[in-house]
C-alpha cells in the first residue's frame, strides 16, 4: 500500500504579529513633536523646552533591540571576511536590517539636535571596535539573542513578546551559522520540546490538537518515505507529537482530528506524488543535518513565507517536514499571548526547538521566524 502523497495543511491558526512596536515608536515621536510645538506660539519665550515623554517598559525593550540590530548591521559593514564567512555575514546584515525596520528604527528625541541647554543621552550604533571581525559580530549576535529572549519572557504586551522571540530566534540561527562558517564554538542553546505538562499549562484546545496531529501525520509520512537517520528522526518526532495529542485529549480537549491531511507545499511539492518507498525513492535528501544554504545571503529574509515553499532545493520529504515544524513554531509563538510572562519559558524553548528542527531538515528561517 502506497503512503500518502506529500501534500500541506493550511495553518488552522494563522498568526501575524507586526507593527505594534513601530506604531508605539511613532506615537512617542509624535508626542515629542507635539511637545516641541507646544513651546511655540502663545508661550513665553523663556519657557523651558518640553521634554519627550518617559518611555514605558515596552518602548525601552524596543529601543534596546533596535539599537542592537543597527549595531550588528554597522559592524558587519566593517568586517572583511573570507569566502566561508562572507555569505553568512551578508545574511546577518540582511536580517539585522529587517529587524531594525520591524522595530521601527532607533528613536532619537531630536534627530537634528536637541534644544539649547537640553541634555539627551547619546545613542550609539557604532561597531564595538575600530577594526571589527567576524568574532565581534558573533558576540553581538549571541548577546542580542539573549537580550531579545529575555524581553520576550518579560514583556507585558503580547505583540512585543512575539516580536522579541522572533528576533531572538533569528539571531540565534545567524550566530550558529556564523560560528560554523568561522570555526568558532557553537553558541549554547536553551531549546527544548514542549512537555505534556507545559502544554496543559498553556491550555489544551481544539486548534492545538489539530496542529499537533497534522504535524504528527506529516512526520509519519516523511518517515515512511525516508531511510536511515531521516527516518529515525521523523519517527521519533511523530511519536513525541502523538504524546502531546494524547495528553491534550486526555485532559478534555475537543477532538477535531482528521483521518489524513493535505501536505502539499506549493512548487516544492511538484514531485511529491513520486515513487513510494521501495519504488526507487531513497529519501537520502531528507537527512539534512544543519542549516542549508547559510551563505545565500538575504534569500527569504524579509518575505516571511514558508521556508518549505521558498526553497526549491528541498526534497519533497524535507519540504513537508520543514512546513510541519514551521506550523509548530508559529503556534508556540502565538501561544505566548495565552499565558503570563512567568509561564512563557516552556513555550519560548519549544519555539526554539521547532526552529532548530526547521534548520535540521534543511530549511532556512526568515528574518522574523514565527510571525513573518
Amino acid at each position: 500500500m502506497r503512503t500518502p502523497a506529500l501534500t500541506s495543511p493550511a495553518d488552522p491558526v494563522p498568526v501575524a504579529v507586526r507593527g505594534g512596536a513601530r506604531r508605539r515608536r511613532r506615537v512617542l515621536a509624535a508626542a515629542a513633536a507635539a511637545a516641541l510645538l507646544a513651546g511655540c506660539g502663545a508661550v513665553r519665550v523663556d519657557t523651558p523646552p518640553a521634554l519627550p515623554a518617559s518611555p514605558d517598559a515596552a518602548e525601552v525593550a524596543r529601543q534596546d533591540e533596535a539599537v542592537m540590530a543597527a549595531t550588528i548591521e554597522q559592524t558587519v559593514l566593517q568586517v572583511t571576511a573570507d569566502d566561508a564567512g562572507a555569505g553568512v555575514l551578508q545574511q546577518v546584515r540582511a536580517h539585522a536590517e529587517a529587524h531594525t525596520d520591524a522595530l521601527g528604527g532607533v528613536w532619537v528625541a531630536w534627530p537634528e539636535g536637541a534644544p539649547e541647554d537640553v541634555a539627551t543621552p547619546e545613542v550609539s550604533t557604532a561597531a564595538p571596535t575600530t577594526e571589527p571581525t567576524a568574532a565581534d559580530v558573533l558576540a553581538l549576535l549571541v548577546a542580542g539573542a539573549g537580550s531579545a529572549r529575555e524581553a520576550a519572557l518579560t514583556a507585558d504586551d503580547d505583540t512585543v513578546a512575539a516580536a522579541m522571540l522572533a528576533i531572538s530566534l533569528s539571531r540565534s540561527a545567524d550566530a550558529a551559522d556564523l560560528a560554523a562558517a568561522t570555526g568558532a564554538e557553537a553558541p549554547a542553546s536553551s531549546a527544548a520540546p514542549l512537555t505534556p505538562e507545559a502544554l496543559l499549562a498553556r491550555g489544551a484546545d481544539g486548534p492545538t490538537v489539530l496542529i499537533l496531529d497534522s504535524a504528527r501525520f506529516a512526520l509519519e509520512t516523511v518517515a515512511a518515505r525516508s531511510d536511515g537517520a531521516a527516518r529515525e528522526r521523523a519517527t521519533a518526532r511523530a511519536a513525541y507529537l502523538q504524546e502531546l495529542v494524547d495528553a491534550a485529549l486526555a485532559a478534555g480537549a475537543p477532538d477535531p482530528r482528521e483521518g489524513a491531511y493535505d501536505l502539499s507545499v506549493g512548487e516544492v511539492g511538484r514531485d511529491a506524488a513520486g515513487p513510494a518507498p521501495g519504488d526507487g525513492a531513497s529519501g537520502d535528501g531528507a537527512t539534512g543535518d544543519g542549516a542549508s544554504g547559510a551563505g545565500d545571503g538575504a534569500s527569504g529574509a524579509s518575505d516571511g513565507g514558508s521556508a518549505a515553499a521558498a526553497d526549491p532545493s528541498l526534497t519533497a520529504e524535507q519540504a513537508v517536514a520543514v512546513a510541519a515544524e514551521e506550523r509548530l513554531l508559529r503556534h508556540w509563538t502565538f501561544s505566548l499571548g495565552l499565558v503570563g510572562p512567568h509561564e512563557r519559558e516552556a513555550l519560548v524553548a519549544a519555539a526554539e526547538d521547532a526552529s532548530q528542527q526547521v534548520r535540521a531538515w534543511g530549511g532556512r528561517l526568515p528574518a522574523l521566524p514565527g510571525i513573518g
